[in-house]
């Protein structure tokens, strides 16, 4: 494996071991605590929309598109930050922006109509779009091309652990106090991490020459690929049937079992435990299936799982297919993910931002399509059209490979 591009021009510090070096890594724990934060607030509203349609006594599937207000915008600033980055420095922008994220969620908590909250949604998910990639590429800055993975892997961690607890901390907070209260702990928490961030010293930031800072980045270049073309829009769809239909499964469950909101957060963190799971034997997984079988394996336990909801008259025995769900999102997603950094060599962080945006803005279409069909015809349609509808992504998926 080659030396990465940011050694050869001066751009990485020689950090051979973070325990003796303080400083950076409290700047490495200040964004393991920013990352986790925004993937816990990423997908808090789904055990929440019951509770917050009823406060502002408006239909769920209104209070659903503060999903699509917040999604839309975590996906197009994506394409945003980096050149920023690039010219003002990245502990900088994530500074500011995680600042700005602390204070709009918890202004959230005292919305008192819902397009307000929907404005702060949108404002938060933009500011939030910084906290990942810019930590990536302020570690790819900060550490060693050789030392850099397990720090990566520290990072996708705190992401996914944040992802598996988000639903059922929803759930637990929105049962035994308010979604308000909610929105309120996770802003004064956020604006700790923020002082944190403030208060670190870290200097990596800014690449030193010419490979980092062509803030004109040529997303054409790789849009221009029919290999990436095909990929985008497999995941775009994959955000729409997929993110779209999660968004509203708390309220189905709800719905359908009469069950409160803590056992709605914690069967919707089953979906986020069989993702964390699974993400620890997808390298085991590749090695006994390969990456075409991997796909197929994975898109089809994720369709099964939705599909085999439709069914269960029980509430305990939706926990299977969520597990399901989860483990298939791990090996399925991946794999596309996977595919994406190496698109073009030399523009990773291009492709990676394209492939981002395109989940996101899928997320935030399906959020807003899937519920209009909620409205015209109910859950039950709507889960089994995301459920055909993997099952058709997984088919095409399976067949570029």
């Amino acid at each position: 494996m080659s030396e990465s591009p940011l050694l050869e021009s001066g751009g990485a510090v020689a950090v051979t071991d973070l325990s003796k070096d303080k400083r950076l890594a409290g700047v490495l724990m200040a964004l393991y605590l920013a990352a986790f934060l925004v993937s816990l607030d990423r997908a808090v509203f789904a055990p929440l929309l019951p509770a917050i349609a009823n406060d502002f006594k408006v239909p769920i599937v209104a209070v659903g598109l503060a999903v699509t207000a917040y999604t839309l915008p975590y996906g197009l600033f994506q394409l945003a930050y980096g050149p920023l980055a690039d010219r003002s420095g990245k502990l900088a922008v994530m500074r500011w922006s995680f600042l700005v994220f602390a204070f709009g969620t918890g202004l959230c908590g005292v919305a008192m109509a819902l397009p307000v909250l929907d404005a702060l949604r949108a404002i938060t998910g933009a500011c939030a779009a910084a906290v990942v990639p810019l930590s990536l590429a302020f570690i790819g800055d900060a550490i060693p091309y050789q030392r850099r993975q397990p720090v990566i892997t520290n990072l996708m961690g705190a992401t996914s652990a944040g992802n598996a607890l988000s639903a059922a901390f929803g759930g637990i907070i929105g049962q035994f106090l308010s979604w308000r209260a909610l929105f309120g702990l996770y802003g004064i928490v956020s604006l700790l991490v923020a002082v944190a961030l403030f208060r670190t010293s870290g200097s990596p930031g800014k690449a030193r020459g010419p490979v980092q800072t062509k803030a004109e980045r040529n997303y054409g270049q790789v849009l221009r690929l029919r290999q990436a073309q095909l990929l985008f829009l497999l995941v775009g769809l994959e955000g729409v049937v997929n993110f779209g239909a999660f968004t509203y499964l708390g309220a189905y469950l709800q719905q359908q079992f009469q069950i409160d909101y803590l056992l709605v957060g914690l069967v919707l963190a089953c979906y986020g435990i069989g993702t964390l799971a699974t993400s620890r034997v997808v390298r085991l997984a590749l090695g006994h299936l390969g990456e075409a079988n991997l796909v197929l394996f994975g898109g089809a336990l994720f369709a099964i799982g939705y599909l085999a909801l439709l069914p269960i008259s029980w509430w305990p025995l939706t926990i299977p297919p969520m597990l399901a769900m989860g483990a298939g999102f791990a090996l399925f997603h991946s794999t596309l993910q996977t595919r994406a950094t190496e698109l073009v060599p030399a523009l990773r962080g291009t492709s990676v931002a394209l492939f981002a945006f395109s989940l996101f803005l899928g997320g935030g279409i399906g959020t807003a399509v899937l519920g209009a069909m909620i409205n015209a015809v109910g859950y039950p349609p709507m889960i089994a059209v995301s459920g055909a509808g993997l099952l058709a992504i997984t088919a095409i998926a399976r067949r570029t490979w």
